[in-house]
């Protein structure tokens, strides 16, 4: 690999799901590269990658901008920990470091109220908002259409969002939104059934990309209309074909017109076959949770992180197009979700992984000792696995493999995980 960043340094903050990557990336282009926060090295494989690291906590933005004055660092960034990524970006802005985007940029997609006015404005269909505040009144409760969806307009991960069937139990998980939101505001929107999907774009010299789409596959760890955990992201989406006739050309509008040089975008939505309606209701100026250049990168030989790292390091990406139909693969994000509890053992991972070229990656994000939360958020994900297949009938025969070969139990010798069933892989109910 070129040596395109030879005599600079990258300081990075965080070890979450990423920051290996970017290690890698910058170390093997010629970077000096340091990784901070207050976990060990020992408990790091960032840190123990990277040329040094140090023991600076990502909240501690003082220090943080102190010692990148002090050590000529060129360049911060984070994996794809929006707290992370949000103090690299303010200690980018303190030292005048080049960063992808800026505060006003990250809000404008980020915050859920704001997100749904760019929508508006560049024609791109979303959810009717019914509030947006920071306390319901009588009057607005008197018109709402339930059910409806009740969300902190600045969370991640699920946190603070509730599904609520009348104004009880509107009123029960108010509060909880509320304190999920750094803001203190909640947004209440219209609850559309239908076929959850997210769609990625990649920026690249101010022009946007559609890199992929997927069909989320939902499961429910509780009872009653909680919300539900992407038990699997399988890649094609089923109707990619209709998002691009109705949806595409103005998400890219809305894209190009955010004045962004390199960057990369996710909006997650709604498809109501019935009705062939599609609704927008969130998105992410930043890489997914699922880092999908995981798999692009085998495919089409981009990767996205790459194009970030560059930006902030001031490298030119050489870009030649995706191809949102993954040049007819069918890739997968496909995880075991716990039910909560302490993790007992782990039997088959390694040896089933050997045996299946098509995972390409994975991660266990709750080793044997670990405390498993009981809920219904992102935080319910425990083991993930990357695939690439030639066919939605083999990810069916391989995630069959993986169901049947992997097992994780508890402390009191019981099945902890809820596994994604191949046979809905035609379907996304």
């Amino acid at each position: 690999m070129k040596k395109i960043f030879e005599g600079k340094k990258l300081l990075v903050l965080g070890t979450n799901t990423g920051s290996e990557d970017i290690v890698s990336y910058a170390k093997e282009s010629g970077a000096y590269v340091v990784v901070t926060d207050y976990v060990n090295e020992n408990d790091s494989l960032a840190k123990k990658m990277a040329d040094e690291s140090v023991l600076i906590s990502t909240a501690d933005v003082e220090s943080l901008t102190a010692y990148v004055k002090e050590n000529n660092i060129h360049g911060v960034f984070a994996g794809i920990s929006e707290f992370n990524l949000l103090k690299a970006m303010e200690v980018s802005e303190r030292c005048g470091l080049s960063f992808y985007c800026n505060r006003k940029q990250w809000d404008s997609i980020e915050q859920k109220n704001l997100f749904r006015l760019n929508c508006e404005i560049n024609q791109v269909p979303v959810p009717k908002t019914y509030f947006t505040g920071s306390k319901t009144d009588e009057w607005i409760l008197s018109g709402l259409v339930y059910p409806v969806v009740l969300k902190p307009v600045d969370s991640c991960a699920s946190l603070g969002v509730h599904i609520c069937n009348d104004e009880s139990e509107l009123k029960k998980y108010e509060k909880d939104a509320l304190q999920h939101s750094d803001s203190g505001t909640i947004i209440i929107e219209e609850y559309i059934e239908g076929d959850e999907f997210t769609a990625h774009y990649t920026i690249v010299n101010g022009k946007a990309y559609l890199s992929c789409i997927d069909n989320r596959y939902p499961i429910a760890l509780n009872e009653g209309k909680v919300t539900t955990i992407p038990v699997a992201r399988i890649f094609p989406s089923l109707f990619i074909d209709e998002y691009m006739k109705q949806v595409n050309e103005y998400m890219v509008g809305l894209c190009e017109g955010m004045q962004l040089e390199n960057a990369i975008l996710f909006i997650q939505g709604i498809y109501n076959k019935k009705a062939n309606r599609f609704a927008i209701f969130e998105g992410g100026l930043r890489i997914a949770a699922e880092a999908p250049y995981r798999f692009i990168s085998e495919i089409n030989g981009f990767n996205s992180m790459h194009l970030l790292v560059d930006q902030i390091l001031q490298n030119k990406t050489v870009y030649n197009g995706d191809d949102p139909y993954l040049s007819g693969m069918t890739c997968g994000i496909v995880s075991f979700v716990a039910k909560g509890g302490r993790v007992g053992r782990i039997t088959g991972l390694e040896t089933t992984i050997r045996s299946l070229d098509s995972v390409i990656r994975y991660e266990n994000r709750y080793p044997v000792g670990s405390d498993t939360p009981n809920g219904d958020t992102l935080k319910q994900l425990m083991l993930r696995f990357v695939l690439i297949c030639e066919n939605r009938e083999k990810m069916k025969q391989d995630i069959q493999y993986l169901n049947e070969n992997i097992h994780v139990y508890d402390t009191d010798n019981n099945e902890m995980v809820l596994k994604f069933d191949p046979e809905r892989l035609w379907d996304t109910k």
